[in-house]
C-alpha cells in the first residue's frame, strides 16, 4: 500500500555509465597484474642469467669483456695504426682498396701495378708496422664510444684490405717469410675484435679473416712455401675456427637490445618515441620478446654447424608468425638466419684454406697434388673437411696445373666450383678456393 509519504526512493539505480565504468576499473586491475606478472617473469629470468655470468646491463657487460688483469692491451697501438692509414687515390691502380683487378691466378703483377702497390705499401709503412706490431700482443680490447657508433670498425677493414695487399705483394716477389706474416697479423687484426660487442663486430670480425683467407689463396699461386710454414699456416687458421664463437656475439648483442629497449638514448639514439617503449606492459613485453628470441638463437649458434642455420631460420619464422603486440621485437630482432649464413660461409672458407694447405705439403712430399682428400688423412688432415652447407666432404678437382676446392654454400646447390667473379648476374655459384700452379 502507498503511504503517501512523497519520498524519494534511496535504493540504488543502475545507469549504463556504471557497466563502462567497472569494464574500466576491471581492465585496469587485469592490466596491472598482468604488468606484475612480467615484471617479476623479468626479474627472474635477468637474475638467473646474472647467475649464470651473462651480462644483462652496460655495467655488468664492461666487466664480461675485459681483459684478465695483467696482460697487455693492443688496442692503443692498433688505433696509432688506424691513424698511420693512408687510402690510395681514387684512380690508383691498386686492387683491394682501389679499382683495379689483380691478373688471373698465377700470372705475375703487371709492372705498372707492381709499382703502385709498392707506393701504396710504401705510403702505409708505419701503418704495417704497428699493425705488426699490434699482432705482438695476444689480447685486445678497444675503448670505444658506443653512443657515438663504431668509427674504428670502418679502419678495421681498411687495414685488413692493406694486409691482404701486402701479402700479394710479397708472395708475387717470392718473399713467402712477409707473406707468413703478413698473413698472421690479418689474423690477429681480425681477432683484435674478440672482445668487441654487438654482431656488427663479429661480422666485420668474419669479413676480415675472410679477406686474410682470400689473401692466402693469392699467395699460394704465387709463390711457394716451406712445409713449416705451410704448418704454421695451418696451426694459425686452425685457431681462428676454434675461436670463433657465434653465440658469445649474440650474448653480448642481447645485453645491447635489453639496454637500448630500456633506453634508447644510451646508444646513440635521440630519445624520440621511447616513450612507447615506457608505456605499460610495452616495455615488458619487449624485454621478455628479446630474452626469448636471442635465447632461442644463442642455443641455435652452439649447435654443430650443420644444424645451425636451419635452427636460425626456424626461428626467424616462429617471430614473423608472432601479433602485432610483439613488434617491438620484429623492428629490434636482427635477421639471425643470414648472420649465420655468413658466419657458416668462413667456417667453409676456413677449411678450403686448411685442406689447400694439406695440399700443398703433400706436394711438397710427394711432387704431385692428390687424387682425392683422403689420400691426406691422416699425415695432413685429421679427416676430410665436411661442407657445413650440405654436411657432405667439401668439393675438390684436380685441375691442369693445379686444383680447386669448394663449398657449396647457402643454396646447398652444387655448381660444379663456378666461382663468383665468373658467374654471370643472378646465377648461382659456390665458394671456392683455386690453385692454378
Amino acid at each position: 500500500m502507498n503511504d503517501g509519504s512523497g519520498r524519494p526512493s534511496t535504493g540504488f539505480t543502475f545507469k549504463w555509465w556504471h557497466l563502462i565504468l567497472a569494464a574500466l576499473v576491471v581492465l585496469a586491475a587485469s592490466i596491472g597484474i598482468h604488468v606484475a606478472l612480467r615484471h617479476n617473469e623479468l626479474k627472474r629470468r635477468l637474475e638467473a642469467l646474472r647467475a649464470e655470468g651473462y651480462p644483462t646491463n652496460f655495467v655488468e657487460l664492461a666487466e664480461y669483456t675485459q681483459l684478465p688483469a695483467g696482460v697487455q692491451n693492443a688496442a692503443s697501438v692498433y688505433v696509432d695504426a688506424f691513424a698511420f692509414y693512408v687510402p690510395p687515390a681514387d684512380d690508383a691502380n691498386v686492387p683491394f682498396m682501389g679499382k683495379a683487378k689483380l691478373p688471373e691466378r698465377g700470372e705475375p703483377l703487371p709492372e705498372p701495378m707492381a709499382r703502385a702497390i709498392a707506393d701504396c705499401l710504401a705510403a702505409n709503412e708505419q701503418c704495417l708496422a704497428l699493425l705488426h706490431e699490434a699482432a705482438g700482443f695476444e689480447q685486445c680490447r678497444y675503448n670505444w664510444d658506443y653512443m657515438t657508433g663504431l668509427p674504428e670498425l670502418k679502419s678495421v677493414r681498411h687495414c685488413a684490405h692493406l694486409l691482404k695487399l701486402s701479402i700479394v705483394s710479397h708472395a708475387d716477389e717470392g718473399d713467402s717469410e712477409a707473406a707468413v706474416r703478413d698473413i698472421h697479423d690479418g689474423l690477429q687484426l681480425a681477432k683484435s675484435l674478440r672482445r668487441e660487442p654487438m654482431l656488427v663486430s663479429y661480422l666485420v670480425r668474419v669479413a676480415c679473416n675472410a679477406l686474410t683467407v682470400s689473401g692466402l689463396e693469392q699467395a699460394l699461386n704465387r709463390t711457394t712455401f716451406t712445409d713449416e710454414q705451410l704448418k704454421e699456416l695451418d696451426d694459425a687458421f686452425a685457431a681462428v675456427a676454434g675461436d670463433l664463437d657465434l653465440a658469445e656475439a649474440m650474448i653480448m648483442e642481447r645485453c645491447f637490445n635489453l639496454e637500448y629497449t630500456r633506453d634508447p638514448s644510451q646508444i646513440g639514439g635521440s630519445g624520440r618515441g621511447g616513450f612507447v617503449f615506457r608505456l605499460p606492459g610495452i616495455q615488458g613485453r619487449g624485454l621478455i620478446d628479446i630474452l626469448n628470441y636471442m635465447g632461442d638463437c644463442i642455443e641455435a649458434a652452439r649447435l654443430p654447424v650443420t644444424e645451425r642455420v636451419a635452427r636460425l631460420r626456424e626461428i626467424e619464422q616462429e617471430l614473423n608468425e608472432l601479433s602485432v603486440l610483439h613488434l617491438m621485437i620484429k623492428v629490434l630482432a636482427p635477421a639471425m638466419g643470414r648472420i649465420g649464413e655468413i658466419d657458416l660461409r668462413l667456417h667453409a672458407h676456413l677449411d678450403l684454406a686448411k685442406a689447400a694447405l694439406a695440399i700443398e705439403r703433400y706436394r711438397l712430399a710427394t711432387g704431385s697434388v692428390p687424387n682425392e682428400l683422403a689420400e691426406l688423412v691422416p699425415a695432413y688432415l685429421d679427416e676430410v673437411p665436411i661442407d657445413p652447407f650440405d654436411a657432405r666432404p667439401i668439393r675438390y678437382k684436380r685441375t691442369e696445373p693445379g686444383y680447386l676446392l669448394y663449398s657449396v654454400m647457402e643454396d646447398g646447390e652444387d655448381n660444379a666450383g663456378l666461382e663468383k667473379s665468373k658467374a654471370g648476374r643472378g646465377q648461382p655459384y659456390d665458394l671456392c678456393f683455386i690453385v692454378t700452379r
